[in-house]
Parts: C-alpha cells; sequence; structure tokens
C-alpha cells in the first residue's frame, strides 16, 4: 500500500489532495476543524471562512503528510487554513489512493475565499435619479448591484404613469397587497 502511495506522488512536490463536498472525507473533514473549534485551538471565524472557501470551491483541500505504520497503514494529512493553522487529520490509504491532485496550492490557485463586504464603500454616482426614500441614505442600505437594481424598479414604477400601490397591483394581478410590520 505504502508503493502505491509513493507511486501516486512521485515527482510531485506539493501534495495536495482534493475531496468533493458531496463526500463522506469532506464531512470527516468539517467534524475534524468543528472538533478543533469546540477545544480551542481554532478560531470560529477562521473555521467559518475556511468551510465557506470549501462550499465555494465545492470541495476540500488537505495536504498529504506521511504514512505511518506498517501493518495498520494510516495517512497523515494536514487541513491548513490560510493564516497556516494546521490540523492533523488520519485517513486510510484507500482515501488517499482515490483522491485527486490538486495542481499547485491552494494559496496559488486563490481558493481561499477573499470576499470582503464592501458595505458603505461606494458612492452613490450622480446619474440624475432621486430616492423618494430619504432615510437611510442608499449608500448605507444597498450595494452598487442593488442601487442598480432599485433604480431600475423605481424608474419602471415613475414610467408607467400609476402609483406605487396601483403599479403593484397591475403588475402581480393581486386586488389586495398586505403590508408587513
Amino acid at each position: 500500500m505504502k508503493e502505491l502511495i509513493n507511486k501516486k506522488f512521485f515527482g510531485i512536490k506539493h501534495k495536495w489532495l482534493t475531496f468533493h463536498i458531496d463526500t463522506d472525507t469532506f464531512k470527516d473533514i468539517v467534524f475534524h476543524i468543528d472538533s478543533s473549534v469546540k477545544e480551542g485551538a481554532f478560531k470560529s471565524k477562521d473555521a467559518i471562512l475556511l468551510i465557506k472557501s470549501f462550499t465555494t470551491q465545492e470541495k476540500a483541500w488537505i495536504k498529504f503528510i506521511k504514512t505511518k505504520g506498517r501493518k495498520n497503514i494510516k495517512c497523515i494529512c494536514q487541513i491548513i487554513d490560510i493564516k497556516n493553522f494546521k490540523i492533523e487529520i488520519e485517513l486510510d490509504p484507500e482515501v488517499v489512493l482515490e483522491a485527486r491532485l490538486l495542481n499547485g496550492t491552494p494559496k496559488s490557485l486563490k481558493l481561499y475565499n477573499k470576499e470582503k463586504k464592501t458595505k458603505g464603500n461606494w458612492v452613490k454616482p450622480d446619474d440624475g435619479f432621486v430616492d423618494p426614500i430619504e432615510y437611510p441614505p442608499v449608500e448605507e442600505e444597498l450595494t452598487e448591484l442593488g442601487y442598480e437594481m432599485y433604480k431600475d424598479w423605481e424608474t419602471e414604477i415613475k414610467n408607467s404613469g400609476l402609483s406605487r400601490e396601483e403599479y403593484k397591483k397591475k403588475l402581480f394581478g393581486v386586488s389586495i397587497i398586505y403590508k408587513m410590520r
């Protein structure tokens, strides 16, 4: 079994494995991350970002380190986050042999989710659109895409020549509009 594993990684510098999010191995990886958070070894914020990165990419990635044992062979791997925090995990050699290889490292392939919230970082364009709602300011409540959609909706209502309520009734075919409180 060790020979097969050595053959799989022959000539490969970065031994990264990937597992689809529908596999049992992915559930095992998430379990190990969760256990590390509960033990206090791993911050929950970092764990959430790592798992979000896995689900965004639809695969988890771990680094193969070594094999151990003679009769009962196990493969030692590491779950590594963007801050280089490492969680050790043992896998069966069959799982490692069936896993797909990652062509590079997660950082070089930009697999870690680096989405930042941009709320409040954009300025409303001077496009002549006047928001009928004065408070809160549209820059604080919407993203750029949300603003464009909202502006299109308001323009559509204005161009119809109907009031807001009449337009909704006409569009949705409902005689009564219920308001949420």
